[in-house]
């Protein structure tokens, strides 16, 4: 999948047609809104941008967790919650917002499948319960791009909000749906020695 362009309407002077290369501009510079909007680009993957998207968004995920010590974990009952995966989380979903519904609008589509920035609000609230290692990466992956995929009620209908508003919070409420499912599934993948 390219990056998108604008394409001029052919201009018509003295009755002959311009010449496509002079009606059509190049790209432009790429801007803010559009690198953050495309999850840093990876919404430009082919096929399937949302699966790309969400997994660059495990992959940041897993860089960080490898920084921080102890994982930057605080304990509220039965939960293990990581605060900076929740930071992450509402950094991208507030800001994801407005970058998305700028290029929304730029781009003139409602939704356009190129932003991924929601993927990476999403990911990160899936991540924010399970331990990081491998069986937690792959929980809150699976987890999270199966309700992103299905969406079952209420998300479904968060699409319908206005603009960026509509693109990010149905991958937030996946995302919060998919947490829980993913630490339980990870405690469950270790209690029955698979890591």
């Amino acid at each position: 999948m390219a990056r998108r362009k604008a394409i001029a309407p052919q201009s018509i002077s003295e009755g002959k047609k311009t010449p496509p290369s002079q009606t059509t501009p190049p790209l432009p510079a790429v801007s803010w809104h559009e690198a953050v909007a495309t999850g840093f680009f990876t919404g430009y993957l082919p096929k399937i941008p949302g699966t790309w998207g969400s997994l660059a968004a495990v992959l940041l995920f897993a860089a960080v967790a490898a920084i921080l010590p102890g994982q930057g974990s605080f304990r509220w009952g039965f939960w293990s919650i990581s605060w900076w995966a929740l930071a992450g989380a509402v950094f991208f979903a507030t800001i994801g917002s407005y970058a998305a519904t700028l290029l929304a609008r730029e781009w003139k589509s409602k939704d356009p499948s190129e932003i991924v920035v929601d993927e990476f609000a999403g990911q990160f609230l899936a991540l924010s319960l399970v331990a990081p290692d491998l069986a937690g990466y792959a929980c809150g992956f699976l987890f999270f791009r199966l309700f992103d995929i299905l969406k079952p009620p209420p998300i479904a209908k968060l699409q319908q909000l206005p603009e960026g508003l509509g693109i990010v919070l149905d991958d937030v409420a996946a995302g919060l749906i998919a947490a829980p499912c993913a630490a339980l599934a990870q405690q469950l993948w270790h209690r029955f020695g698979y890591g």
